[in-house]
């Protein structure tokens, strides 16, 4: 019992290690947190999670190539790979950075959200 006590232990440790890694990759880049608000074949439109009544928020437009990797948290992992298992109305991390055209180059995209409502 204790073996696997220890076992289980470690496998977390060592799953809390790897994604602390693997966003650290991600820093030197632009990193936010926002809602998909459109999604085309190579494009996705991000829009602000919260929304104040006075200000005014420009949507940010990503661009999806080969080289971006598609992923999501928990459970939701088996089942997103790509752009077209995103979907309008989930939440997102996004790590991008631009290009010589002005173009934001998506390098990661991280779904969060465990349900979608819209």
């Amino acid at each position: 019992m204790k073996y696997i006590k220890w076992i289980v232990i470690i496998v977390l440790l060592l799953n809390i290690l790897w994604y602390a890694v693997d966003s650290f990759r991600h820093s030197n880049d632009y990193y936010v947190k926002k809602i998909i608000g459109e999604v085309n074949e190579e494009t996705v439109v991000l829009h602000v999670l919260k929304i104040e009544p006075d200000a005014s928020y420009m949507p940010l437009e990503v661009k999806i190539t080969d080289n971006t990797k598609i992923t999501a948290l928990g459970f939701k992992s088996l089942f997103i790979h790509n752009v077209g298992d995103l979907k309008q109305g989930q939440k997102v991390r996004v790590w991008y950075g631009g290009n010589a055209d002005n173009e934001n180059i998506a390098e990661k995209v991280v779904v969060y959200s465990l349900i979608t409502f819209r």
